[in-house]
């Protein structure tokens, strides 16, 4: 649900005054909170599945993260952080191919060299060269990024009413972390290019025009992540028109604390799931990552009956993982699916936090650990 751990302990609050107060909680109004908000902390999500004039595919995944600096945060236990650095903003970028089964990440930050800024005016976010902004239609996202000489440059077009999702429409509880602003594009179509193989000063590319189908997650708010251990988080396009998110709060002995989601309606209606309405199995298969150890599950069962889904989700191939402790602290596994049953589609699952909770590994006596910086415990 894009999500996320990552900067609430790099950076957090507009002022101390969001400390001392909950941040305001009231209708969502569009186009104007696509926009960035006062808000401690604030994410805009971007994940595709997008098709070469030749028939490769290539999974997607963009994310801009902004953050203020709680006062609590010191250097070296002495100088306020607040004086120095009032917000961070924060990028991860990552390609799949699909058929090659190669995967491409990277994370900027504009806490090493970069700039990054995000517009309380309209959508326009960016970290270094990397983007996402309104188009010239009033309507389209336009985003950009680039890493290991693979260039997007994508326009993206919902398709569908933005998913307000929760109760309130657009205040969705995130357990014991409290509560977030949390509206989707559950279904928006992509155009642009894909160039890969560039060099330096982007010389030698080849260019690729591309279609697909994208999501975007957008949330905003005061919620803390403190209590509880990671998430795992599920975005599912059926090939039916309809939509499903997912998501579930886990405990560090691997259990959930919450589960919730969102079925949209090929006509655009977003239907609000509760616990008792979503069961989610894994089947058992697990990778280990080789670069950070985590443990994860890899394949699930996922029942709505209520809307009759009973689906398999299936990563394309295990090696998507995120590890971005440069930037945020988190190691996160965020990869393309495909899913099979009474439906079929394509999505993205995103699993947080299991390099310090191994799936299968913990129990009722696995502690609740400290949050983690970007620069280790």
């Amino acid at each position: 649900m894009n999500r996320f751990l990552p900067l609430l302990f790099i950076l957090s609050a507009c002022a101390p005054t969001v400390y001392d107060a909950p941040y305001p909680v009231g209708p969502v109004t569009l186009p104007r909170d696509d926009a960035a908000h006062p808000a401690p902390i604030e994410w805009w999500y971007y994940t595709g599945h997008l098709a070469t004039e030749t028939g490769e595919d290539f999974g997607l995944e963009l994310t801009f993260f902004k953050a203020y600096t709680p006062p609590s945060i010191r250097l070296f236990g002495v100088y306020p952080l607040l004086n120095t650095i009032d917000r961070g903003h924060v990028a991860h970028f990552a390609l799949s191919d699909k058929d090659a089964k190669r995967f491409t990440m990277g994370e900027r930050t504009d806490f090493w060299a970069y700039e990054g800024g995000a517009s309380s005016e309209d959508l326009d976010v960016y970290t270094a060269n990397w983007s996402a902004k309104r188009a010239a239609d009033g309507v389209s996202h336009r985003i950009r990024a680039s890493q290991d000489g693979y260039v997007v440059d994508l326009t993206l077009t919902p398709e569908k009413p933005a998913a307000l999702h929760g109760n309130p429409p657009g205040i969705q509880s995130m357990g014991p972390g409290g509560t977030s602003y949390y509206v989707s594009y559950t279904r928006m179509r992509v155009s642009g290019t894909l160039k890969r193989g560039c060099g330096f000063l982007g010389f030698g590319c080849e260019t690729l025009s591309v279609t697909g189908t994208a999501w975007h997650d957008h949330q905003w708010g005061d919620f803390a992540i403190n209590g509880y251990a990671g998430w795992d988080w599920f975005s599912v396009q059926f090939r039916d028109n309809t939509e499903l998110m997912l998501y579930f709060i886990r405990a560090a002995d691997g259990s959930y604390l919450t589960q919730a989601g969102s079925f949209v309606t090929k006509d655009g209606r977003t239907l609000e799931l509760t616990a008792r309405e979503i069961t989610l199995t894994p089947t058992g298969e697990t990778w280990t990552s080789p670069q950070t150890g985590a443990v994860y599950p890899m394949r699930w069962r996922v029942q709505v009956p209520k809307h009759g889904v009973d689906v398999t989700v299936t990563p394309n191939f295990p090696e998507q993982e995120m590890d971005t402790r440069a930037s945020t602290g988190i190691v996160y596994w965020e990869g393309a699916v495909e899913v099979a049953g009474t439906r079929t589609g394509v999505g993205y699952v995103e699993l947080t936090n299991y390099d310090r909770y191994p799936y299968g590994q913990t129990d009722a006596a696995t502690p609740l650990k400290p949050l983690r910086g970007p620069f280790g415990n």
